[in-house]
């Protein structure tokens, strides 16, 4: 069962001996939750190669937690390249057979194709989420969202009702919808500080959220290049390259579908990537006139800072 790791606010001081200061949160959470022993029920941890970082995460990962065997994962750059899916196939295929080798049985293309099929239902469930965002108070968008990524689908599926409405305690109407920017869900308090500066989310470019689940995998034919064939037609995050997907269009489209009033690019402290994607995103939305608000999140809480700032940003928006 997949279950991706989210940085944590607590922060024991494990991984300082191994990262240098200027290492991202979410880089230096994961090996710190692994050295402490949090992470002892994984069966294995896959990084992919995303971002230096990650890279540099993966010999530091093989040395010090050999405890939790390690997949790595490639994904090339240019993702319409000539080579692109070939590149994409193969590594698909090692990474079946490491992970063969490692439970100890095979995994067949029924399997494959069985696992395509619920993902494909969840992902329906959540596109439909987001379809309603502004309906759900922030805080319980994103908590729902999270679920998914930590929870097998099967009980997700169950849980499903949830996601029909919002509950009466949360239908109060917000007066403003905002879209968020970044890396991933990590970190709950910016979701605390929109819902009290008495705005809503209405939809994201997370690397992990709503762009995740776009698109579904062909579940008849190969399974492995129904998966190849998904992951090269989602929206590139900022470490990948896609001629014919455009980020900055991509997001301009969503910001005009959801009625949004303004754009908040939620950055982790010391991501490159994504602070050189802000500065190309920035020029597109200055371009189309909207409004938008670069904030920096980092493990040390930063919440009396980031409310003053996403309620000023709030009230202009409201002038």
């Amino acid at each position: 069962m997949p279950v991706f790791l989210f940085p944590v606010p607590e922060d024991r001081g494990l991984a300082r001996a191994h990262l240098p200061g200027f290492t991202c949160w979410v880089a230096s959470s994961a090996l710190d939750q692994a050295l402490a022993g949090e992470l002892d029920a994984l069966a294995g941890m896959a990084l992919a190669k995303s971002c230096d970082t990650m890279q540099g995460l993966t010999d530091l990962w093989r040395r010090n937690v050999p405890s939790i065997p390690l997949f790595h994962f490639g994904m090339p750059i240019r993702l319409d390249g000539p080579a692109a899916r070939e590149y994409l196939l193969a590594e698909l295929r090692s990474l079946r057979e490491r992970v063969e080798a490692q439970v100890g049985w095979a995994i067949s293309d029924d399997d494959l194709r069985e696992s395509i099929a619920l993902y494909n239902r969840t992902r329906a469930r959540v596109r439909d989420l987001y379809g309603r965002a502004s309906q759900f108070d922030p805080r319980e968008l994103y908590a729902l969202v999270r679920t998914v990524f930590q929870q097998p689908k099967e009980a997700f599926e169950e849980a499903g009702s949830r996601m029909q409405a919002p509950s009466p305690s949360l239908s109060r109407s917000f007066a403003l919808s905002l879209f968020l920017v970044g890396p991933s869900l990590g970190d709950p308090v910016l979701f605390d500080v929109i819902a009290g500066a008495g705005a809503r989310v209405g939809g994201d470019l997370f690397d992990l959220g709503e762009r995740y689940f776009a698109i579904d995998a062909a579940e008849e034919g190969d399974a492995l290049e129904a998966l190849a064939d998904r992951l090269l037609a989602l929206v590139p995050t900022p470490t990948k390259y896609r001629s014919q997907r455009s980020r900055a269009d991509f997001l301009l489209s969503l910001v005009r579908e959801r009625g949004a009033c303004g754009v908040v690019f939620a950055r982790q402290k010391f991501c490159d990537p994504h602070g050189f994607d802000y500065a190309q995103m920035v020029r597109a939305l200055d371009g189309a006139g909207v409004p938008h608000l670069l904030v920096e999140l980092e493990q040390a809480s930063q919440a009396g800072q980031l409310r003053t700032r996403v309620e000023a940003f709030v009230e202009m928006l409201h002038a």
